[in-house]
């Protein structure tokens, strides 16, 4: 399967001109014949807000046009595609990120650790949290946002529920440069998983995002990578390997089992 992270910039508040840019680039991933398309957090709304009022007049709903936009270039493509937004729900505002597919909406993560930053000041936590590994026809994807990446809980649960792809849509300003250049492929090699970090490389409220979008291997080789630059990246990858989670040095003298190994009844508080 080859799978995309898609690195740009976000325009604050512009949803139409966002969507458009969102659909441009998935139809973009397709035309590499990628499955899978990671956008960054926060990319149909913009994720620079100073206030709950300003979140309430740029959120978005799961029925809205705007995903139905996304929803329409997944079916005419036939690729799935991570798309961030704002969302209005009962109420609430949360930062989330829709897993989309050719036949809809295969699952919605709402960011559960929400950093004391941007929109996020304003946003809500969602109260039912649960992993979010969604089944699909090309694989289980786990999804992550940005300063969850933090938290190794988090994505270790994401795998014990099946994901092979660990998604992390993000917003990473250039002081987080430490989680590009070492999390993503420790977080990768410890979990045996994909990991696809897709990010924004632009300037917005006050904000410079440090890009270094990348795609990384269930051993934390970065696969594909990029530092400041607009631009697509895209890799093959081969989910018997995330499946495994056994790395093989010499067989029957030097082998890995890392998840068979796990002693969980040693980890208890």
């Amino acid at each position: 399967m080859r799978i995309a992270a898609i690195q740009c910039a976000v325009s604050e508040g512009q949803t139409a001109a966002n969507v458009a840019a969102a659909a441009d680039w998935i139809a973009k991933a397709a035309d590499q014949d990628c499955q899978l398309a990671v956008l960054p957090e926060c990319s149909l709304t913009g994720y620079g807000f100073d206030s709950r009022a300003a979140l309430e007049r740029v959120a978005i709903r799961l029925d809205g046009p705007e995903v139905q936009a996304i929803l329409a270039i997944c079916a005419a493509r036939q690729i799935h595609a991570i798309v961030g937004f704002f969302e209005a729900r009962d109420g609430k505002i949360f930062n989330s990120a829709a897993l989309i597919g050719p036949k809809g909406i295969a699952g919605v993560h709402r960011k559960a650790h929400l950093p004391y930053l941007g929109g996020d000041r304003y946003a809500d936590r969602p109260e039912e949290v649960s992993a979010s590994a969604f089944a699909t026809e090309i694989g289980v994807i786990g999804i992550s946002i940005c300063y969850e990446i933090r938290f190794p809980e988090a994505m270790r649960t994401l795998v014990l529920n099946g994901a092979e792809i660990i998604a992390l849509p993000t917003n990473w300003p250039v002081q987080s440069s430490i989680l590009a250049d070492h999390f993503t492929r420790v977080r990768a090699a410890e979990n045996m998983v994909y990991f696809v970090a897709a990010n924004r490389n632009d300037s917005a409220a006050g904000t410079d995002y440090l890009g270094h979008s990348q795609i990384v291997d269930p051993k934390g080789v970065v696969m594909a990578h990029l530092t400041g630059e607009t631009g697509l990246i895209a890799a093959d990858v081969d989910l018997e390997i995330a499946r495994s989670k056994k790395i093989v040095f010499e067989e029957g003298r030097f082998e890995l089992n890392l998840f068979a190994d796990r002693r969980p009844e040693a980890y208890r508080l």
